[in-house]
């Protein structure tokens, strides 16, 4: 019997790692080195973060794409838009319908065995430790996926992920009630178009409620639009008009001439927005930007992330999303640490900064590899047997 035991187990692990080590058929590359691109962005962001904390400002955390790591987010966003959309347009155009409860039980499959472990170990580890979980109230608001809006629970990041569960609620009820008038995929486009460019306006009109300025700077007003769904969706609705238009086999920047010209344009418009109030049109004008690449590589496929450490990366992400921040306080206390023995290392705190943001990609990614196998992967199977592909 334990002999059988190892034996199951043996084949589980080795499932999974024939499942990391070779890419399906279908997978684009591009769209797995924009996800390695997002995790990375953010993973670098919160590490850096961490580390001018502990050992005062450097260049390095202060550059660009460093200090502004959350942009992953919303490509995220973008990306879990397409892939979403993508499914659902298919269904809408071979079966004309949605089966809304069919939808959601596939996604929870991919997100919920992995959320909910992290979940349970925080709780208990808050628990042991006597940190304030009554404070967040046990955390319930991360079990209803609403934390986005209330206490922001106690699983680091889980706003976006509550983002985004939203999002596969709202848009397959709202496309099941659609489905009469839905006759080609492109009668879709009007309502999604009018949501994107509604998104901004809504911003606008609570960012002048809450500073009474359109134009005004304001890190607490931004803030507050930060974090709610309604607020900060514009990726995920251009990741929806993306797969519209692909699954379609429309091309928009046919019109333009090129996918580069559109997004050339695209970079144009986003950079105009931002400037003109960053506040307001900034989740807007990064949808605009991450949309009009995405869109660039789907149209010339592009080679650029054929590697397959990207696709290793990809598929890690959401584990590597999920624990990472736990594993930055840590690591920070290493480099202090080690630097006893390799002073180089806060001597020139840039130095020290990327050997951080090195060791918590490593660490992060290697947990979830672990998770990957023992979690991820077991549900997917399942849902491959009960629900097919």
């Amino acid at each position: 019997m334990a002999e059988a035991r190892r034996m199951a187990w043996g084949n589980w692990i080795r499932s999974a790692i024939r499942d990391l080590a070779r890419a399906p058929e279908a997978q684009i590359p591009y769209l797995d080195g924009l996800r390695s691109l997002a995790i990375l962005l953010v993973v670098n962001g919160h590490m850096s973060a961490r580390f001018e904390d502990a050992y005062g400002s450097n260049r390095y955390a202060h550059f660009l794409l460093v200090r502004n790591g959350w942009i992953g987010v919303d490509l995220f966003f973008i990306l879990s838009g397409f892939f979403i959309g993508g499914q659902l347009w298919k269904e809408i155009r071979r079966t004309g319908q949605i089966c809304v409860g069919r939808f959601i039980l596939r996604r929870g499959f991919r997100i919920w065995p992995l959320y909910f472990f992290t979940f349970l170990v925080v709780f208990f580890y808050f628990l042991c430790a006597g940190y304030g979980l009554t404070t967040r109230q046990f955390g319930w608001t991360d079990v209803v996926f609403l934390t986005n809006y209330v206490n922001h629970g106690i699983v680091m990041g889980s706003w976006s992920l509550c983002t985004e569960e939203q999002f596969y609620i709202v848009v397959p009820v709202a496309l099941y009630l659609l489905a009469g008038r839905i006759h080609h995929l492109r009668d879709c486009r009007k309502w999604l178009w009018a949501a994107l460019l509604t998104v901004p306006v809504l911003r606008g009109v609570l960012w002048v409620a809450e500073t009474g300025h359109f134009f005004v700077h304001s890190p607490a007003a931004f803030a507050t639009l930060y974090y709610p769904s309604i607020t900060h969706c514009d990726g995920l609705i251009m990741g929806l008009l993306i797969a519209n238009y692909w699954a379609a086999s429309d091309k928009p920047g046919s019109r333009f001439a090129s996918p580069w010209l559109l997004a050339a344009y695209s970079l144009g418009i986003a950079a105009v927005l931002y400037a003109a109030q960053g506040g307001v049109f900034g989740f807007f004008a990064l949808a605009l930007l991450f949309g009009s690449l995405a869109w660039l590589g789907l149209q010339r496929e592009l080679k650029v992330f054929n590697g397959k450490i990207f696709y290793w990366i990809s598929r890690l992400s959401f584990g590597m999303y999920l624990n990472h921040e736990y594993m930055c306080p840590v690591v920070a206390r290493w480099i202090g640490a080690l630097s006893h023995h390799a002073p180089f290392l806060l001597a020139n705190p840039i130095v020290g900064n990327l050997a951080a943001v090195a060791l918590v990609v490593v660490m992060s990614g290697a947990v979830s590899f672990v998770t990957f196998c023992l979690l991820e992967h077991p549900f997917l199977q399942m849902r491959k047997v009960y629900m097919g592909h």
